[in-house]
């Protein structure tokens, strides 16, 4: 992630420390071999597709609030992370120039140990670096990962999918509104932030929405001794005048 971060702020490709980050990201497979929620953000800038990423269903919301996985039931946090995950997994989300933009191609071509045309991201999805293997994914949730990929890929199962989908993405929509409204488009913290954001630009577009939630940016940074810094929560709007 900090990789591709560089790469969009506009450090060349040659630049020396790209050029040892690249090094050692091939060294440990690529970025196929990445975590999860890197992955996620891949598939948002067209760097992967979706397939490649396990299944994260908005109509798990739609469950009865006693069933043990609904995301009713999960801490705050990780709630509020899986509602705009779901929306935008649901809605299959893409930057809308990765087609064209030449970043995107060079992109694919440095993160990857294979063409990226040749990778069969259907199979990868369970990749993941030793290094980053802190915890490894048990058995059970392997096999209910599995057969929610066949939920998503099924068309045996499309109408199904389809209808439950597109009731789970409203409900989806609905509740992120509530809570950008709720906290005055601030949110619980960075990380849904930034997702809740995508999900009003995918909804709306360019609209005031949007607006007010680039006017909250802000709330989350500050510039320390060493460099600029983002808080890992909205509990500290404190600022010097």
């Amino acid at each position: 992630m900090q990789y591709i971060a560089l790469r969009l702020l506009g450090v060349a490709s040659t630049a020396p420390p790209i050029v040892k980050a690249r090094s050692f990201l091939h060294a440990h497979g690529g970025a196929l071999y990445t975590a999860s929620w890197c992955k996620f953000y891949l598939c948002i800038l067209g760097l992967m597709p979706w397939i490649g990423h396990s299944s994260v269903p908005p109509e798990m919301f739609l469950l009865p609030n006693w069933f043990p996985f609904h995301p009713g039931r999960m801490w705050c946090h990780a709630r509020m992370v899986y509602l705009p995950m779901s929306y935008l997994f649901g809605s299959r989300f893409v930057y809308g120039g990765a087609a064209t933009d030449p970043l995107i191609s060079e992109l694919r071509e440095e993160l990857y140990t294979t063409p990226y045309e040749l990778i069969d991201f259907g199979i990868t999805r369970h990749y993941v670096a030793d290094i980053d293997n802190y915890s490894p994914l048990p058995a059970v949730m392997r096999v209910i990962q599995n057969v929610l990929q066949v939920y998503e890929t099924s068309e045996l199962l499309r109408p199904v999918r389809d209808f439950v989908r597109s009731r789970g993405l409203k409900f989806a929509a609905e509740y992120m509104k509530a809570e950008d409204l709720q906290t005055n488009y601030i949110n619980i913290g960075p990380v849904s932030k930034v997702l809740n954001m995508l999900s009003t630009m995918n909804q709306s577009g360019c609209g005031v929405d949007l607006l007010r939630h680039v006017g909250r940016i802000d709330d989350y940074l500050w510039v320390a001794e060493d460099g600029m810094k983002m808080q890992g929560y909205n509990g500290s709007q404190v600022r010097e005048k």
